[in-house]
């Protein structure tokens, strides 16, 4: 079997951040290094036999035909999404881009590399207190992690979660996000990012199904996926429809008090729709699959998740690293990437 490059990351995707399209090249920035350059997607999120691994020492056995499959399972919902630029609210549709985003956050260099992380957290800490892997009950039969080893492993675990993640994915409420204008989303090599803005202490608050999550994941330069924790959107939804109904309340008591005129009041409501708009905007966007706009503090949340979870390289249509190259020299620990500790 022919040794070659297989994608981590699906050409069809990196095809949406081309700097050049004659050459299909993009533009990148190495988080290990600081370097940026220009490379073909030939090169990039791919490794040589990526999904091979070796098989009783003899046979070479590959997941490389299974990755295709899947990806030409999906594709047809991704490019519908893409020329529409609008959810179809379908279940089919739903379905197709849940299982795109639990495959892509499963088959990473990144998920892969946690692998081999949580291993060597776990030998260090036996041979710390003194003792050996092969001592401890369970493990009698263990031995240091082989890179076909760790293919296996990982080859198997995808298998094993992908109809689990997926469905806890179509859960979700999707919405797509437009780029602020003159920006473009960054594609990092470890594209589906989690975020949580509620605090479970230490439980974490980074799993699929835990209660507030937010998943991202670029489809494009100019449209990023997003799935929210159903809770988001419904409290977003009933606590707009509060405030709505006490500035209503609150016009009307100062009219009739004589301290609003009739304008004043249609002013001080507009004011506050303003101040309400970027809320009624996600809530429609929400229910009618259109995409939403972001600006520019969006923007860089969204591109410094993709920076914080990428192993290594970070894609930008426009070549504008400024952000990406901030942020790596001032979260040193996270140029692998997030990876999960061990405590």
């Amino acid at each position: 079997m022919a040794a070659e490059n297989q994608h981590y990351v699906p050409k069809f995707i990196l095809r949406q951040f081309l700097s050049d399209e004659k050459r299909e090249q993009v533009s990148v920035f190495d988080k290990h290094t600081g370097r940026t350059f220009a490379t073909s997607i030939r090169n990039m999120m791919a490794e040589r036999r990526f999904n091979d691994f070796t098989f009783d020492d003899e046979w070479i056995a590959s997941f490389e035909p299974i990755a295709c499959a899947a990806e030409d399972q999906v594709l047809p919902s991704y490019r519908k999404v893409l020329n529409d630029r609008q959810l179809d609210k379908s279940p089919e549709q739903k379905a197709a881009l849940a299982m795109m985003l639990a495959f892509q956050l499963l088959r990473t260099k990144a998920t892969r590399d946690q692998w081999q992380a949580i291993e060597e957290a776990l030998v260090k800490k036996v041979e710390e207190s003194g003792g050996r892997m092969q001592d401890v009950r369970g493990w009698e039969d263990w031995q240091p992690m082989t890179e076909d080893r760790l293919k296996r492993e990982h080859l198997l675990s995808i298998q094993g979660s992908i109809e689990d993640y997926a469905q806890i994915i179509a859960a979700k409420d999707f919405v797509l996000a437009e780029p602020a204008q003159g920006r473009s989303f960054y594609l990092g090599d470890n594209p589906v990012c989690l975020a949580n803005a509620l605090d479970f202490g230490p439980r974490g608050n980074l799993g699929l199904a835990v209660q507030g999550i937010e998943i991202y994941m670029p489809l494009a330069s100019d449209l990023m996926l997003c799935a929210f924790c159903p809770s988001i959107i419904e409290g977003l939804r009933e606590t707009h429809k509060r405030r709505k109904d006490a500035r209503q309340a609150e016009a009307v008591s100062r009219l009739m008090k004589g301290q609003l005129s009739a304008a004043g009041m249609r002013q001080f409501l507009d004011a506050a729709k303003a101040t309400a708009r970027p809320v009624e905007e996600l809530l429609s966007a929400a229910a009618d699959g259109h995409p939403v706009s972001s600006n520019d503090d969006n923007m860089d949340y969204y591109n410094s998740l993709q920076t914080s979870y990428a192993y290594r390289y970070v894609v930008c249509q426009q070549a504008d690293f400024a952000l990406a190259k901030s942020f790596n020299s001032e979260n040193p620990d996270l140029k692998r990437g997030r990876r999960i500790q061990v405590a």
